[in-house]
């Protein structure tokens, strides 16, 4: 799932949870959202493929944008729980680096594994399942942000 979807998903549970209680549920949402039809192509294509990079840095400008933006409307439950939903996809971020940058996985790390392994449905069409995601959640979060 994009960060973008990870970190609405987590800004609205800080918005509705209170802490602690909303961090274990914001983090559990990663893994339910992964679960779901998203956007993916196979491994060996995302280091080639202009659009896949095009979709990642837009996706990452936008989570980024989100985070900003509840810096900016003090919306603090929503800025910590968010960033709470996106962090097991760090680890990717790490890897990544650490392998040469290529998202081939071959890891004995159990969490990375598991990860992996829930993320039966990525799929070009997934792109759907994304912006129809955003086009709920965002609407949602600008409600709470204007609380």
């Amino acid at each position: 799932m994009l960060a973008t979807n990870h970190a609405l998903s987590g800004a609205l549970i800080g918005a509705f949870l209170p802490l602690p209680l909303a961090l274990p549920v914001a983090f559990a949402s990663h893994f339910v959202l992964d679960a779901l039809p998203h956007y993916g192509i196979p491994l060996d294509q995302r280091n080639k493929s202009s659009t896949y990079r095009a979709i990642v840095y837009t996706d990452i400008f936008v989570a980024l944008s989100i985070a900003m933006i509840a810096i900016v409307f003090r919306k603090w439950n929503m800025e910590i729980v968010g960033w709470t939903a996106y962090s097991p996809d760090v680890i990717w971020v790490q890897h990544y680096y650490k392998q040469n940058r290529t998202l081939h996985i071959e890891t004995k790390n159990k969490f990375m594994e598991f990860h992996r392994k829930i993320q039966l449905f990525e799929r070009p069409w997934g792109i759907l399942v994304e912006i129809t995601t955003i086009a709920v959640l965002l609407p949602l979060f600008v409600v709470q942000l204007l609380k």
